[in-house]
């Protein structure tokens, strides 16, 4: 009696062993689908000299890489709801990383319809810079995106920067032009940038990093970027793929997501919204960004 409950016993483990095993393999197979359709916000916040006591703080809000598209991929009311998302955090400023659809005349007409649907909420102005997606090597072509984001109360910036006085102080906002597509110059982007501001740059390809350390601004200082906003990587998408999808190829890996300090200031490498290639995602959960930046005490 005592050997057959010991058989038994190892046979309901084999059981559950297997029955863990088949779950495993579902999971494996189905999660992956069903991940791009979350969404998280990931919080920071950061202390910076350059802002002044009496503006407080800044509610920043970051959105890269929707990459919006037919279904299975990211639809317009998934736009649609992603906006609505992005307005319930009563943003400062809202800042877009580029790669909006998958295509230079998708990304006109993706400003087109926010222009005469929903729109995008900040106090102080929304910022977009363009994605390899957005751009075709003809500078030229980019005019009528350019009008339509201008229509959408969206400010591009390619190769510029816009100065916001908040309070006694002066906010950078910079953007750099997309690195495969499109032509960066950082003399350019940073000619209005000086010492005394806090800049927020963005730019859609977290490959220049190197390059922007060693870049200066119209003061000739170095560490003129307070913040960096990087994209187009996906995060990965899917672990060790990330090279067979064209997302990570000469990123370095410490690039690939996440907050990375360079010159003592944070830059932010977002997991994205969309996907790209094959509607999957496994453990590179969409996300927006809110980035709280507080005067220093």
């Amino acid at each position: 009696m005592f050997r057959h409950g010991r058989h038994a016993k190892r046979r309901r483990l084999r059981i559950s062993l297997r029955i863990l095993f088949l779950v495993f393999c579902v999971f494996c197979l189905i999660y992956p689908f069903l991940e791009p359709y979350r969404l998280k916000i990931s919080r920071l916040e950061v202390e910076s000299e350059d802002l002044s006591r009496d503006v407080g703080q800044l509610r920043i809000v970051y959105v890269t890489d929707i990459h919006e598209s037919a279904f299975p991929y990211y639809t317009k009311s998934q736009t649609d709801r992603l906006i609505a998302r992005i307005n319930t955090l009563h943003a400062d400023l809202v800042i877009l990383g580029g790669d909006y659809t998958d295509s230079l005349d998708g990304a006109t007409e993706f400003f087109t319809r926010i222009r005469y649907g929903k729109h995008i909420q900040s106090v102080y102005g929304v910022f977009g810079v363009l994605g390899e997606h957005d751009r075709d090597m003809d500078d030229a072509s980019t005019t009528q995106l350019r009008a339509a984001m201008v229509a959408a109360g969206i400010t591009p910036l390619i190769n510029d920067s816009v100065q916001l006085r908040i309070g006694s102080s002066i906010i950078s906002v910079a953007g750099l032009d997309d690195v495969e597509r499109g032509w960066p110059n950082f003399a350019q982007t940073a000619a209005k940038v000086h010492g005394s501001d806090f800049c927020i740059f963005a730019c859609h390809n977290p490959s220049i990093l190197e390059e922007l350390g060693a870049s200066t601004d119209a003061d000739s200082r170095r560490g003129w970027v307070d913040l960096g906003l990087f994209g187009h990587t996906h995060g990965g998408q899917l672990p060790l793929l990330g090279d067979l999808l064209h997302l990570t190829n000469g990123i370095s890996p410490e690039h690939i997501r996440g907050v990375r300090i360079e010159n003592r200031k944070p830059m932010i490498i977002s997991c994205g919204i969309g996907t790209s290639v094959v509607p999957m995602r496994l453990f590179r959960t969409p996300e927006i960004h809110l980035i709280t930046v507080k005067a220093a005490r």
